[in-house]
């Protein structure tokens, strides 16, 4: 086999290279015929070095030993060695570079190994710091390989010795060795001619010197001997020393043993010492924690719970108590006899003091409720309800002793506060009851007055009762005249009588639904009669609007400011006790449960989301038990506001537009400071109760709009529902002025319009003696000045139906009444608009015969104006007749209608015969100003 790696040498040298590593490949499978290539790693000469990689194929072996590089690749890309194999015969090893794999078969198994050992010194030496590639199964024995081995596979390969590849290292020689060299070769210049003369000289040079070797070792013997003796010598103190070195040694030994010992004692009595101090520490912890004083002791079993020290006394014990109960001790300590013992102490103390605590305050609250159990009497006008800032301020001293008691006995605790809410609620009902009889009393007082003071005038709106109702009211204010010796019967048996007084009312004053409509039933026979004289009905409501402002409030008014009162009494009082349950009861978020349902301590959320989730739920909670606690105490308020709202509406029906005033801004106040308190709450379903009223009393005006009819064979003028509308707007205008109810009144005004609309046309067609027009503009007219006077937004849209409907109605009268007052002189121009529109010109009628000049002069002459006049005063006495009900104001603006209507028609004549017959000095027999003077004189010879 030739000698590759000389051949591979000679491919590396001219490139400034040395080889330091080869091993041949093959590469194709089981075939015949391997291909061979070679894997060599060198090494560049030039600092600093740097080693390849390089994959060598050989040419054609015609061509002679050639070698050509194929791929070279540096060695630091070389990641992985892995030999396939460590025990097996496999012969095949792959290279894994950073970017491709070599994957290769040795001829022998001792060639890849003696290779991948190469491999791995060479990698060691030139890669330095950087990483190492990693070898896989590979003989650890061929990774330390020595360069023995190399040579001695360079041998059983026939190659000659190659100092490059001792050791895989190279040295050339130095120059010393290349002068000596020269100098030999020049002193044996025969060496190439004669090589056995050469050796000869080689021989006798070399003898020569082993005997000057010799001679000099002989004469040095003496100095050798002197240097075996002090060798021996040297030996003799080496052992010396050695001798007392173990005897150190023993000595040392002895004492690193005791060293240990003492080492060992005083750790272990450092460690009791630390034991020691850490018992002592949790012992004085424990001590000190369990702890409790003998006077905290004295004042959980006797202390006085009716004083304010001994109040603080207990509340600081108790305080203490709890502290100490919910100390945390380790396992260990909480089993001692001593701290068991403790423990028991102090559930004795607690179960003790929590039912002498529960007992103290049950009969406080017991005595809270029973005092005022017994009613005082009191004057009608006395409008208060008793404050309980005494009660509130002796109780709030045990707040904290109640945040005790809920943390100790959580069920005691519960029972309390029933106890408390019950003891409450029985006072709270006798005194709102109270109240509430007290203020009605004082309505049927004010409402008989009213009647006794009013009842005989027949304009009597404020009270406006039939004599039944009268009759019945009398005999409830005798039941409140009587001795006061039982102020419960006394009551329950006037609201009972006043009960059936509103029952009546309710009955007789159907029609318009509340007691101030009933003014026009107060008019009796002339409501029914078409209401003839509408001077003496404005002059009685006038009277008495006048009287009303002189010496007594309206009666809404007055139930308006007493229904503010009442609220204004019981908010306080509700607002106040939900303060002092707040504060009493500890009712806040850090008292309630912070787990949400269907959690669990463990998966609390502490994200930002689920922290303002968490305190929502708390405040939630918080604002349920609250309002629980508030409505179990004032069981009665709504109740009683209920009964009170519904006395208002049968006393006076418009006192359901002041309620839902009141109660609404009151709601909203609430609801602005509290959306989920308790009074918010009970405003909030009266505020319903009373829409709910207002809505009734709204469909019971339209019912009654719609069913009125008229009295047959009866003229008449303005409708009574008109003027009951009248009265509604002015009245409701009062009550819901800058009202944020506004929306409601504001809706009932459309629907009560529409049915008033609706009235007006249905009874103008039913009128028998009155003419429909007439009917229609009066009323009409009447409603249109009343919402121009009212300016009421809402009803802008019905306000301009109204007038449209006013101006059709006056028109088709005026066009009824006014006909023809000159009847043939408008049948001849008909007569010649007619043939006009057939076709003729205007300036060929009075070619006609029927339409000559003598036929219109022979027309004209039969309408002079005293004929006229004597026509026109006839239409007055008719116009006058129909309106008699109205004032002389709208007689005057028919009779303006009427003039305009008869002056339109004059021109009209007038211009057909200015375009009919030109240049003919026909004219009229009366003129424009005449007519003007006609109406005037007329009118002003009436008002006269």
């Amino acid at each position: 086999m030739a000698d590759y790696k000389s051949n591979l040498r000679e491919l590396f040298t001219p490139n400034n290279e040395r080889l330091l590593a080869a091993i041949q490949i093959t590469k194709g499978g089981s075939g015949k015929k391997k291909k061979l290539s070679y894997i060599c790693v060198s090494v560049t000469l030039t600092k600093p070095a740097s080693a390849m990689i390089s994959k060598i194929k050989k040419q054609d072996e015609r061509k002679g030993d050639q070698y050509k590089k194929q791929k070279v690749y540096d060695l630091k890309e070389l990641r992985q060695v892995n030999g396939k194999s460590t025990t097996g015969s496999s012969t095949e090893f792959d290279l894994v570079l950073e970017k491709t794999i070599i994957r290769a078969a040795a001829l022998t198994l001792t060639e890849k190994h003696t290779f991948l050992g190469q491999l791995h010194k060479i990698c060691n030496r030139y890669l330095g710091p950087t990483p190492q590639p990693e070898f896989l199964n590979i003989p650890t024995n061929y990774l330390e390989v020595a360069y023995s081995n190399m040579e001695h596979i360079r041998n059983s390969s026939n190659q000659g010795g190659h100092d490059e590849d001792k050791g895989g290292d190279y040295h050339a020689i130095t120059e010393q060795e290349e002068s000596d060299l020269d100098r030999m070769m020049k002193e044996c210049d025969f060496a190439i001619s004669d090589a056995e003369k050469f050796v000869s000289s080689l021989s006798k040079d070399l003898n020569v010197l082993d005997g000057q070797n010799i001679h000099s070792i002989m004469g040095s013997e003496s100095q050798v001997n002197s240097l075996m003796l002090l060798l021996d010598k040297a030996l003799g103190e080496v052992t010396s020393i050695e001798t007392q070195l173990d005897e150190y040694d023993l000595m040392m030994g002895g004492i690193a043993s005791q060293m240990g010992q003492m080492k060992n004692q005083e750790s272990f009595i450092q460690i009791t010492n630390t034991n020691h101090v850490r018992l002592l520490d949790e012992l004085d912890t424990v001590v000190m924690q369990l702890d409790l004083s003998k006077g905290h002791i004295k004042a959980l079993r006797e202390g006085d719970l009716s004083t304010d020290s001994g109040i603080e006394a207990c509340t600081s014990a108790a305080e203490a108590l709890q502290q100490a109960m919910e100390v945390e001790l380790p396992h260990g300590l909480s089993q001692l006899q001593a701290v068991v013992e403790q423990q028991k102490l102090f559930a004795e103390l607690r179960q003790r003091f929590a039912k002498r605590l529960f007992d103290f305050l049950g009969q406080v609250f017991l005595k809270q409720g029973n005092e005022n159990s017994i009613p005082t009497i009191k004057e009608p006008g006395d409008l208060k309800l008793p404050k309980h800032f005494n009660y509130h301020r002796n109780l709030l001293p045990y707040r904290h002793l109640l945040l005790w008691l809920k943390k100790a006995d959580k069920t005691k605790h519960t029972e309390l506060s029933t106890c408390y809410t019950k003891s409450l609620n029985r006072l709270y009902t006798n005194e709102i009851k109270d109240f509430m009889t007290n203020v009605k009393t004082s309505f049927m007082e004010q409402a008989i007055t009213d009647m006794e003071t009013y009842g005989s005038s027949s304009s009597s709106m404020m009270l406006g009762t039939q004599d039944k109702s009268s009759s019945k009211l009398r005999s409830a204010s005798k039941l409140f005249s009587g001795s006061r010796l039982s102020l419960n019967k006394r009551f329950s048996s006037s609201i009972k009588n006043l009960s059936g007084s509103q029952t009546s009312l309710k009955e007789k004053n159907k029609k318009f639904g509340s007691t101030q409509s009933l003014a026009f039933k107060g008019m009796g026979k002339k409501l029914k009669a078409g209401f003839k004289n509408k001077n003496n009905l404005r002059g009685s409501r006038e009277s008495l609007a006048s009287r009303i402002s002189e010496n007594e409030v309206p009666s809404y008014k007055r139930f308006s400011t007493t229904f503010r009162e009442v609220l204004a009494e019981m908010e306080p009082v509700c607002q106040e006790e939900e303060v002092f349950l707040v504060r009493f009861f500890n009712l806040n978020v850090d008292s309630v449960d912070t787990m949400m349902p269907g959690g669990s301590d463990d998966e609390l959320d502490d994200s930002p989301k689920g922290v303002e989730e968490r305190k929502k739920y708390q405040e939630a909670q918080v604002t349920k038990e609250i309002r629980l606690m508030m409505t179990e105490i004032f069981t009665v308020v709504e109740n009683e506001l209920a009964q009170l709202i519904l006395f208002g509406k049968e006393l006076d029906q418009y006192n359901t537009l002041n309620m839902l005033v009141v109660i609404g801004q009151r709601v909203d106040y609430a609801r602005q400071q509290s959306d989920g308190s308790f009074l918010a709450k009970v405003l909030g379903s009266s505020l319903v109760k009373v829409k709910t009223n207002f809505d009734d009393f709204s469909a019971r005006k339209i019912k009654d709009i719609d069913d009125w009819n008229l009295p047959k064979g009866k003229k008449c003028g303005v409708l009574p529902f008109v003027l009951d509308f009248e009265n509604f707007l002015e009245l409701s205008e009062n009550i819901f002025r800058d009202s944020s109810r506004r929306s409601h009144i504001d809706k009932a005004y459309k629907y009560m319009m529409q049915a008033v609309i609706r009235a007006i046309g249905r009874n103008a067609s039913e009128s028998q003696k009155t003419p429909a027009e007439v009917v229609e503009f009066q009323n009409y007219h009447h409603l249109n000045a009343c919402l121009a006077s009212f300016k009421i937004a809402a009803l802008d849209q019905e306000r301009k139906e109204v007038k449209n409907l006013y101006n059709d109605a006056v028109h088709r009268y005026v066009n009824s009444m006014m006909g023809r007052p000159m009847e043939k002189l408008s049948n001849f121009f008909e007569g010649v608009k007619m043939i006009m529109e057939g076709g003729v010109r205007a300036e060929e009628v009075g070619y006609q015969l029927k339409f000559s000049k003598q036929e219109l002069r022979r027309c004209i002459k039969e309408y002079s104006g005293k004929d006229i006049k004597k026509g026109l005063e006839s239409l007055y006495h008719k116009i006058e007749k129909h309106t008699a009900e109205n004032d002389n104001r709208l007689q005057q603006v028919v009779w303006q209608f009427m003039q305009e209507e008869f002056i339109s028609q004059y021109k009209h004549y007038e211009d057909l015969i200015t375009r009919c017959y030109p240049d003919s000095s026909i004219r009229l027999e009366f003129t424009i100003k005449d007519v003007l003077d006609y109406f005037t004189n007329i009118a002003m010879s009436q008002k006269a």
